[in-house]
């Protein structure tokens, strides 16, 4: 089976040498201009005014297991505001939930504490800030979209998938499944496609056992013997008992660029266009995830799509559970803590209240060790100990072109760190030496004639559970099983804002920051245009 170099493609190789923080390399580069300068005007004490701040940067955004000083303060100040504003909590709008929080804003005693009272009660929760929908319609596949604050708009479409693979499966069928879902990448990534994104959703939770009590109750004999029912009752609950099943999903998304928008007009004026131009992107892409192998792919309606929501907020709702869904009620009532978010909800089999914590956590590159890793490498991560949790991956698809430049740069600039510490005399730096080795795979996969292109990627994990021991105890077993099984240095759990986090690994495409495009690939896209434009034939008279 193929393996592939992962981790440290998102470190920055800067001016400084090694791998470093943007923030890390910006703060130095003030530190010496303002010592450069310095020393110009004043003397030695501007020269030491930017050692002293140079230092002070670096011990700053210093990298520890616990992160820099810079990141806990900004998690420490981000958690401060929110609770000062109000945003820890959040009731879904409605005219009594508004009524209600309008009267508490009378009764409170100050002007922030009427702000917070009427803040809690918003449209959107927040994971799925400036979400609404271009068709909710029923029978339809659901096309969200999209526009979160500070954010390029765009759209999304989940698509339920079986999986590639079931079981124990053969070496080929195994190789045959990880060509196919290269290929469904490969295919997206040129300039020329519309799909700029691709999220693959993994949601592991207990099997749902009402099929066999169904087929029982529908079974059953009139005069069978109580020891024989008991008995069923008893091999259905130790089936039940700390076994899990997986629901994959994968979600494509479709940046409303200009590209878009030239593509639609084609179709239609406005949204019509749009429509019309998103039911062939659709079907394209239900026939390369059939392709793919993924299994008998099925695009979710806006019913559906938000049923799975709820269900991730509250896993006492069946994933697919639609009759009292209403597509623009995407949240439940919750309240943030410092490092999880609960949500009170109902059990709509036995009506009873309950609730639910989640914690989020982030993989990134730069904290995945590098080294070669086959395609089961985050297995781990979905059979780590008992508890409710999704896997979500996702992947900003890169021309070749443009990632190649990018490996270029990352080779030539470690090269240059390691002849630079032979020619000191020093050992080999053992992670610049995996950078490079990681670099140059990837600058082999990206030749010409390959088909490979590059991808742009990070990765959310969510676990659930019903009490805070439980979460602590479920959060630290993933952590030893990311650590010693799937070589996750650390887990970066997303404290401060987890009822955002929780949005990352929902079907709808939110999570990843787009690769920052260098100066010469933008420019080569404006030189592209649009397009060509067909001219209208004249039919004579």
């Amino acid at each position: 089976m193929a393996t592939r170099y992962i981790g440290g493609e998102t470190g920055h190789r800067g001016f400084f040498g090694g791998t470093r923080s943007k923030t890390q390399v910006a703060g130095l580069i003030i530190s010496v201009l303002i010592a450069f300068f310095g020393v110009m005007f004043t003397g030695w004490p501007g020269l030491v005014v930017g050692v002293v701040l140079a230092t002070v940067v670096w011990l700053a955004t210093a990298t520890t297991h616990r992160g820099s000083y810079w990141e806990r303060r900004g998690r420490r100040s981000r958690w401060k505001a929110r609770r000062a504003l109000g945003t820890d909590r959040y009731v879904p709008y409605s005219d009594a939930a508004w009524a209600q929080a309008q009267q508490d804003a009378q009764t409170a005693k100050g002007s922030k504490a009427r702000a917070r009272a009427v803040a809690v009660v918003r449209s959107r929760p927040d994971g799925a800030d400036g979400m609404g929908w271009l068709d909710a319609r029923r029978q339809n596949p659901g096309i969200a979209w999209h526009a979160p604050n500070g954010e390029e708009p765009y759209l999304s479409v989940a698509f339920e998938v079986r999986g590639q693979l079931s079981g124990a499966e053969s070496i080929a069928r195994e190789a045959a499944a990880q060509d196919g879902f290269g290929s469904l990448l490969a295919d997206h990534a040129p300039h020329d496609s519309l799909v700029r994104g691709i999220q693959s959703l993994t949601r592991v939770l207990p099997p749902d056992l009402a099929l066999n009590e169904l087929w029982v109750a529908e079974h059953l004999a009139a005069d069978a013997h109580p020891d024989a029912v008991r008995s069923y009752q008893e091999v259905l609950e130790r089936t039940g008992t700390g076994s899990y099943v997986q629901r994959h999903l994968v979600v494509a998304r479709w940046p409303l660029t200009a590209d878009f928008y030239a593509a639609a007009a084609t179709y239609g004026p406005g949204r019509d266009g749009w429509r019309a131009l998103m039911k062939d992107e659709i079907e394209a892409m239900v026939r390369a995830l059939d392709a793919a192998g993924m299994g008998s792919p099925r695009p979710l309606t806006a019913r559906a799509t938000v049923a799975m929501m709820l269900h991730q907020q509250n896993p006492s709702r069946p994933h697919l559970m639609v009759k009292d869904v209403d597509p623009r009620q995407l949240g439940l009532a919750s309240h943030d803590t410092w490092s999880a978010t609960w949500v009170d909800g109902v059990n709509p089999i036995t009506e009873q209240a309950v609730r639910w914590g989640h914690r989020t956590a982030m993989i990134s590159a730069d904290q995945v060790e590098t080294g070669a890793r086959s395609p089961y490498w985050l297995l781990s991560l979905l059979h780590a100990g008992a508890g409710i949790r999704t896997l979500s991956f996702h992947q900003e698809l890169v021309p070749a072109d443009v990632a190649r430049a990018a490996t270029s740069k990352d080779i030539v600039r470690d090269q240059a760190a390691l002849i630079a510490r032979q020619k000191k005399g020093e050992i080999a730096d053992p992670q610049t030496d995996a950078n490079l080795r990681g670099a140059t795979a990837r600058g082999a996969d990206l030749q010409p004639g390959t088909g490979h292109h590059g991808s742009n990627w990070v990765g959310f994990i969510t676990i659930s559970e019903q009490d805070e021991t439980a979460l602590l105890k479920a959060a630290r077993r993933l952590e030893q099983s990311a650590r010693t099984l799937a070589g996750i240095q650390k887990l970066e759990w997303l404290n401060s804002y987890q009822a955002a986090a929780m949005g990352t690994t929902w079907p709808i495409a939110r999570g990843l920051k787009p690769a920052r495009t260098t100066f010469g690939a933008r420019m080569m896209d404006t030189l592209a245009g649009r397009g060509e434009k067909e001219e209208e034939a004249k039919v004579p008279a």
